[in-house]
C-alpha cells in the first residue's frame, strides 16, 4: 500500500499550482458558485419549472429501466418496461450484443462473449470496478476539489463537487464505497460475506488479507464519513487528506495483493457461483431497487405538480434521495450497459449546463411535459442533478416561489 504517498504528493503539487487544474466547468462560467443565477432562481417552482422536474423524473426512470433491463434480460420486463426499451431487438442493438441480459454473459465466461475466463471476467468486473471507484472517489471526487482549493481556485473546486446543490456529497461517496463492499462481500448492505463470493475464496486462501481488504474497505468509507459535512464548504483538512489516502490504499490492495491471488486460481477453479451471485444479487438487484425507486420519484413529481404544496415537493426530494442511493451503490460496475448504451452519462453527467437549462426553462415554444422531454436530450440538461437543482437550493429543499 505505497501507492497513497505518491497519490498524495501528486495532489499536494497540483494545490502549489505545479500541475495543470482542468477546467470542467460547462456551467457558464459562474465563479461564485454562493451567488446563485439570478436568471434560473427567479423562474424557480413556476409552472414551467415544474414540468420540466416531471419531464427529467420521467426520463431518469425511463434510463433505469433501461439498465436494469439491459443486464437483467427480456424475461424480467413487464409489457410496459418492454415499451420503454423499444421491444425485444434493444438487447442486441447498439453494441449491447446480449440477447439474455448482461448478466448472462458475467455468469458464463468463454463461449466467445466479453469474458474469456472466469478468472477474466472477474478481474474485468469485481476487481476493476473496485479500482476505478476507489481512484474516482478519491482522486477526483475528493481530490479533485482538494486540489483547486489548495491552488487558491476555492470557488472553482465547489463548483466540481458533486451534489453540491443539495450537499448530498458525503453520502454519495461513502455509498460509491458501500458498492465496493457489496461486490466483494456478495451482499447488499450486509456484513457477513456470501458463501460464494471473493470475500470467500479469498479467506479459504488467505484469511490475512481478506481481512486486510474488508479493513481496507471499511477504512475508506469510514473516512469519508468522518470528513466534515457539507464538502463543499470543507474542502481541505486532515479529515480530507485522510479519506483521499484511504481510498489510495483500497486501490492499491486490490491492484497489489487480491489481483495476483485471483490470477493465481488457476483455469481449473470455477468462478461462476461468485459471478452469478455478484451478478444476481448485487449489479441486477441494485438496479432493480434503483428502477424502483425512480419510479417513485417519478410519481412523487407527478403529484406535486398536480397540486404543488411544500409538503410534496419535499417529498419529492425525499424521494430524489432515496434513489441516488442506489445509484451511487452501483458506481462499482459502471461498465457493460451503463457504458455501451451510453447511461452513465445521461444519468448522472456532472457538472451541468446552466446556460442551456435556462434555455429551455425561458423558450416559450415549450409548454408541455412532452415538449421538454424533447428538449432535454443533451447529457447535461437532464439526469440527477439536473433535478437536484430543480429541487434544492443551499443544501435544502426548495420551497414554493423560493
Amino acid at each position: 500500500m505505497k501507492n497513497s504517498k505518491n497519490y498524495l504528493i501528486a495532489i499536494a503539487l497540483l494545490g502549489a499550482g505545479l500541475f495543470a487544474a482542468c477546467d470542467n466547468n460547462e456551467s457558464g462560467g459562474n465563479e461564485n458558485p454562493d451567488v446563485n443565477n439570478a436568471q434560473i432562481e427567479a423562474l424557480a417552482t413556476n409552472s414551467k419549472w415544474n414540468n420540466y422536474l416531471v419531464a427529467a423524473t420521467e426520463e431518469l426512470y425511463n434510463d433505469c429501466v433501461k439498465l436494469w433491463a439491459a443486464w437483467a434480460g427480456p424475461s424480467a420486463l413487464s409489457v410496459d418496461e418492454l415499451a420503454i426499451v423499444g421491444g425485444n431487438a434493444f438487447w442486441t442493438n447498439g453494441g449491447l450484443n446480449a440477447p439474455n441480459g448482461y448478466a448472462a454473459l458475467v455468469k458464463n465466461p468463454g463461449n466467445g462473449n466479453y469474458y474469456s475466463s472466469g478468472i477474466n471476467a472477474i478481474e474485468a468486473t469485481i476487481i476493476q470496478g473496485t479500482m476505478d471507484i476507489a481512484g474516482e472517489v478519491g482522486g477526483q471526487k475528493i481530490g479533485g476539489p482538494y486540489g483547486h482549493a489548495l491552488a487558491g481556485k476555492y470557488a472553482q473546486g465547489v463548483l466540481e463537487v458533486e451534489s453540491w446543490y443539495s450537499w448530498n456529497s458525503i453520502t454519495d461517496y461513502s455509498d460509491n464505497i458501500m458498492s465496493v463492499r457489496n461486490s466483494y462481500l456478495g451482499v447488499r448492505g450486509g456484513t457477513t460475506a456470501s458463501a460464494n463470493s471473493l470475500s470467500a475464496f479469498v479467506k479459504a486462501r488467505n484469511s490475512t488479507l481478506d481481512a486486510a481488504i474488508i479493513a481496507a474497505i471499511n477504512a475508506a468509507y469510514n473516512g469519508i464519513r468522518a470528513m466534515d459535512a457539507p464538502f463543499r464548504n470543507n474542502l481541505t483538512g486532515t479529515k480530507v487528506v485522510a479519506a483521499m489516502t484511504a481510498c489510495a490504499d483500497l486501490e492499491d490492495i486490490y491492484k497489489r495483493e487480491l489481483l495476483p491471488l485471483v490470477r493465481g486460481a488457476g483455469a481449473a477453479f470455477d468462478f461462476t457461483p461468485i459471478l452469478a451471485t455478484y451478478a444476481d444479487d448485487i449489479v441486477v438487484e441494485s438496479y432493480k431497487d434503483m428502477k424502483d425507486k425512480a419510479n417513485a420519484l417519478k410519481e412523487a413529481a407527478a403529484a406535486y405538480t398536480a397540486n404543488p404544496t411544500n409538503a410534496r415537493l419535499s417529498a419529492v426530494c425525499d424521494a430524489w434521495k432515496a434513489v441516488r442511493i442506489p445509484w451511487e451503490q452501483s458506481e462499482a460496475f459502471l461498465y457493460g450497459p451503463a457504458d455501451l448504451l451510453g447511461l452513465d452519462p445521461s444519468l448522472d453527467s456532472w457538472p451541468l449546463d446552466q446556460d442551456d437549462i435556462l434555455t429551455i426553462l425561458n423558450d416559450n415554444r415549450l409548454t408541455t411535459v412532452q415538449q421538454i422531454q424533447g428538449a432535454i436530450t443533451g447529457e447535461s440538461v437532464r439526469g440527477f442533478h439536473t433535478i437536484e437543482l430543480l429541487l434544492f437550493k443551499d443544501g435544502q429543499d426548495r420551497t414554493i416561489n423560493n
